[in-house]
């Protein structure tokens, strides 16, 4: 599989994290290739900028319609999972931004991006977009490719504004407190706090919590091997308080049952391949 001359000095896929000025909006950059054609996502909070550094993917929707994504685009949180086919050699560089992160490195509100792939031309000017993708180009090492990702984040952020209404970072155990109780801390309106709350993370503070436990159950079912005491144990370690709301938010937020995603995780036909990480990876990409 040929992919970009830069990418060879890494694995099929490489999670990093980024430079310390950037640690407090940007969650990890990731870089590399496909495991198969065929890639299944679950639903996610972070929102992400993606740039194909050669080839490209297709949305398969569910009434079989296929949209080409752009070669540089940015997309907000989404509550469902997501199928793509991707082109033989195509290789990318993204980053995944922390809660907060996009809005303090682009000045977007988050909830402005919904769920549809956003061209990055379409919010860039051609001088802030160009010289990255031509940066992109001309590297010659993974580090370059990194190195280039971050200098132009770092100058987004600059330009940015840098005082937008302020959200505290919410950790698992806040995020669990009422909404009222959250707005109080800030000494603002429960409807002011929700307004501020959606622009910083692009969805309501009910998904957030949904999503945040889904998604650590699944990093718990990643590290598991398939069985049904697997499986209870991340669903308690998680926060749920029963197996069928588990079953539920599985089967909305990953497209399939908790028991058939442990069987068929490694199956090169069912799509989960890109969710193969070693325990580095793991710290790198939920940290």
């Amino acid at each position: 599989m040929l992919l970009h001359p830069a990418l060879n000095d890494v694995s099929l896929r490489t999670i990093v994290l980024p430079r310390q000025e950037l640690a407090p909006f940007v969650r990890n950059i990731m870089l590399g290739g496909f495991p198969s054609v065929e890639v299944h996502l679950p639903a996610r909070t972070d929102p992400q900028l993606v740039v194909y550094l050669r080839g490209g993917s297709v949305v398969l929707r569910e009434d079989g319609r296929e949209e080409r994504l752009p070669q540089a685009f940015v997309t907000g949180p989404v509550l469902e999972p997501g199928r793509f086919r991707t082109e033989p050699g195509a290789c990318f560089i993204s980053a995944t931004f922390r809660p907060s992160g996009f809005l303090h490195c682009f000045g977007i509100p988050v909830n402005l991006l919904g769920r549809d792939p956003v061209p990055l031309d379409s919010l860039l000017a051609p001088d802030e977009l160009l010289p990255l993708l031509d940066r992109l180009h001309r590297a010659r090492r993974s580090r370059d490719l990194v190195a280039a990702l971050e200098s132009f984040l770092l100058r987004a952020r600059a330009r940015a504004d840098r005082d937008p209404p302020f959200l505290p970072v919410l950790g698992a155990e806040r995020l669990l407190r009422p909404a009222a109780e959250l707005a109080a801390s800030l000494e603002v309106s429960t409807r002011q706090f929700e307004r501020r709350f959606l622009m910083h993370h692009g969805l309501p503070l009910r998904d957030v919590r949904r999503l945040a436990r889904l998604s650590m159950a699944l990093a718990l079912l990643m590290r598991s091997q398939p069985g049904a005491a697997s499986l209870a144990a991340a669903a308690h370690d998680a926060g749920y308080v029963d197996q069928p709301h588990f079953n539920r938010d599985f089967r909305q937020f990953v497209g399939d049952t908790p028991a058939s995603f442990l069987r068929r995780r490694f199956d090169s036909g069912a799509g989960y391949g890109f969710w193969q990480m070693d325990s580095e990876e793991l710290r790198a990409f939920t940290g």
